[in-house]
């Protein structure tokens, strides 16, 4: 029986690609012009700032995590809370990792739409993608984990696309450091931290990952700070490309910036790289789609079967339907998301690890 589970159990590797898979979406497109949006120049200090900070919550994530090592996160809920109370909220972690799903998906279709299938309908571009993201979820954690580590070597492409643009670059862009005072970096932290929300998948699997304590947090640290320099590389390369005044009308810099370059053998390096980047958003929407999927069947007491993951499929795609291309609604949609981001993905972990302690705290003083 050990011997199974040891098998069964995810490689320390296959836990940072995961993570880092998760956390590089849709995000490395639009993050430059949104730090840019709220500190100008200095919006890489602010992705800075917001990776130390998520580092704290990191460490919070994992004390939960060591206190609980053979329960899954919703598992955790019910552990913590009590039974009921713990099911309602997992149930409502669930509505909130759909959700993200769903802004995700309505990012992606916007996004390909507007650059390469521009008389493609919502439904069709959104459909084939949350196909592609059930039949990986479907497979369970270690066919996701596998394919994540084979696909990751795509990011060197993803690389070594924005590498090829540093010929053209000025460094004299970032300067003055900190013209308008340390306010709007802090302002454009909020931005960096939107980006990272995905780190809630290394305490949802926790509990699936070979390794002592030590070894686990570890690799998370490593995967968070990975993300953290691979955002920091998009963004100063965007931000000494474009000045600060085309910066404010660039959205997407990274496509027009690779689409300024003419090679021999791509014509148009930017849909070279939007068709990896297609992968990456594949990843993170297939990662919420699992933890969708597993939250139901903890929550209602079912098998992880396909079935689970094909009704969590259902309640990402559907409601953006009615959505579709109005990017007013999407935008606000997206706002209330991130509001929920900052209470699920922070706050109510805080919460949890205060609970856990307290309840830990009782036991003792109870058996004493």
């Amino acid at each position: 029986m050990s011997k199974m589970t040891i098998t069964n159990k995810l490689s320390r590797r296959q836990y940072f690609f995961i993570i880092v898979q998760t956390e590089i979406g849709v995000g490395i497109l639009s993050l430059p012009y949104d730090l840019h949006s709220q500190a100008k120049q200095d919006g890489w200090i602010s992705l800075l700032i917001g990776g130390v900070l998520l580092q704290i919550v990191l460490l919070v994530i994992w004390l939960i995590a060591k206190r609980y090592p053979d329960k899954d996160f919703f598992q955790i809920n019910e552990a913590v809370y009590s039974k009921w109370l713990g099911k309602g909220i997992s149930l409502l972690y669930v509505v909130y990792f759909s959700m993200v799903a769903m802004v995700i998906l309505l990012i992606f279709v916007r996004l390909i739409s507007l650059w390469v299938l521009p008389q493609t309908p919502f439904w069709i571009l959104a459909l084939l993608m949350i196909l592609i993201c059930l039949y990986l979820a479907s497979g369970g954690l270690n066919a996701i984990a596998r394919f994540y580590t084979f696909v990751s070597v795509l990011l060197i492409i993803l690389i070594a696309c924005v590498l090829y643009a540093l010929k053209d670059t000025q460094m004299v862009f970032l300067f003055p450091i900190l013209n308008s005072g340390w306010m709007p970096v802090i302002k454009g932290a909020n931005e960096a931290v939107l980006s990272f929300f995905g780190f809630i998948i290394s305490l949802v699997i926790y509990s699936k990952v070979e390794g002592s304590p030590a070894q686990r947090l570890r690799t998370i640290f490593y995967a968070h700070w990975f993300v953290v320099l691979f955002y920091l590389f998009t963004v100063i390369v965007s931000f000494t490309f474009f000045s600060t005044t085309e910066m404010s009308f660039v959205q997407e810099p990274l496509l027009y910036m690779l689409k300024s370059f003419d090679l021999v053998i791509v014509a148009r390096l930017d849909l070279f790289f939007l068709s990896i980047w297609v992968v990456n958003v594949a990843t993170t929407l297939t990662t919420y789609v699992y933890m969708t999927g597993l939250g139901l069947a903890d929550v209602f007491g079912t098998k992880k079967t396909t079935l689970v993951y094909t009704i969590a499929a259902l309640l990402i795609l559907i409601p953006p339907m009615f959505i579709g291309y109005n990017m007013e609604r999407v935008d606000q949609f997206n706002n209330f998301v991130v509001w929920l981001g900052y209470t699920f993905s922070v706050a109510l972990v805080f919460i949890l690890y205060f609970v856990s302690v307290l309840r830990g705290s009782f036991k003792k003083g109870g058996s004493s």
